[in-house]
């Protein structure tokens, strides 16, 4: 999720430290209970397969108190960790906010800087040239300050999503999130830097999946998708350059590739081959794609379910090939790392 300068402006961290407390009382209260089960018996008169029964049920409890406990207790130190971190920003923010105020300039809800220092007159041109050069110099240096406000904010932001259970963000769950690192790395890359990465991405994975490198067609920030496969000799993965500064991107670009993965395993199942030769399907199967998942994909794509067909958003999202696409694009996103954001950058020069 992307983090404007706008928004962390509204950042305070009083708040964060409430819901640590109220989390940390939920999670004292929680582990009081676990404490009184654990140490509570069976009664004396349960035997034979009553006794085993309930035994199992008891260290059944016991587990799942564990994984709840756990899960508060993660989300209690994200959010203290936070508001320490979050302190910070307000400070940061307060001072750029301070000294753009002290340069006669102006601070966007988009990090840009405006100069309102308006035109000046000068007895000759050597000290207007000096005056512009340091006006710039100003004015790049509270940029540079607002940049790195919103790689604190991105990390801080990418922890505390990070720190919530599954079953609690449907968004989480379905596409996974960045880890804290990754968030940062990506919001200090230019737009420029992170559509190397994302193109050296496509050759990379499509190189894997044994794809012929499908055309990358960039779409204005307008359309109303994140990105589509179409299949295709090559095929062509079209991608929205709005999301650029969503490190979330990534999973879409892992997603619709996995789309290409899919037609290349259907036309490798229907593609004929002597006994003698190897099976096109194989290198799939060795991969962990079933024949059972390729007829399934072939059906699917045979009677595609899209919004644009006047199928239901639920139809679209839970049939197979979507279903496939998403796991693998969550997997991808959650494993990235900041090398592997370097690597692909420095793979892309």
């Amino acid at each position: 999720m992307t983090v404007g300068f706008g928004d962390v402006r509204a950042w305070r961290a009083a708040p964060l430290g409430t819901a640590g407390d109220g989390v940390k009382r939920d999670a004292d209260d929680l582990e009081g209970c676990r404490e009184q089960l654990a140490t509570q018996g069976l009664p004396g008169s349960w035997v034979g397969v009553a006794r085993i029964v309930a035994q199992a049920r008891h260290v059944g409890m016991l587990g799942d108190m564990d994984t709840l406990l756990e899960a508060r207790r993660e989300v209690q130190r994200a959010l203290y960790l936070a508001e320490s971190e979050v302190t910070r920003i307000e400070q940061s923010v307060a001072a750029v906010e301070e000294a753009a105020a002290s340069a006669r300039c102006a601070l966007g809800d988009d990090g840009s800087v405006t100069d309102l220092m308006g035109p000046q007159t000068f007895p000759n041109r050597f000290e207007a040239e000096e005056f512009s050069r340091a006006r710039a110099a100003t004015m790049q240096r509270l940029a540079a300050d607002v940049q790195a406000i919103l790689v604190q904010a991105a990390v801080v932001d990418a922890a505390l999503a990070r720190s919530i259970p599954g079953g609690y963000v449907d968004d989480i769950d379905d596409y996974g999130q960045e880890s804290p690192e990754v968030a940062g790395r990506w919001a200090g890359l230019t737009d420029a830097e992170r559509r190397a990465v994302v193109e050296q991405m496509v050759r990379e994975l499509a190189e894997e999946y044994g794809l012929d490198m499908p055309v990358i067609d960039w779409r204005d920030e307008s359309w109303g998708s994140n990105g589509q496969y179409a299949d295709g000799d090559p095929g062509t993965v079209s991608l929205n350059e709005g999301l650029l500064d969503d490190p979330r991107l990534v999973h879409t670009v892992a997603h619709e590739l996995r789309h290409g993965r899919q037609f290349e395993a259907i036309d490798d199942a229907d593609d004929f081959h002597w006994p003698w030769q190897e099976d096109p399907l194989q290198e799939h199967l060795d991969d962990g794609i079933t024949e059972e998942q390729v007829e399934e994909w072939e059906r699917n794509f045979d009677d595609y379910r899209s919004t644009s067909s006047g199928d239901t958003y639920e139809e679209y999202f839970e049939q197979p090939v979507e279903v496939d696409a998403r796991d693998t694009g969550r997997d991808y996103l959650a494993g990235l790392t900041a090398e592997e954001i370097d690597r692909l950058l420095e793979a892309s020069r």
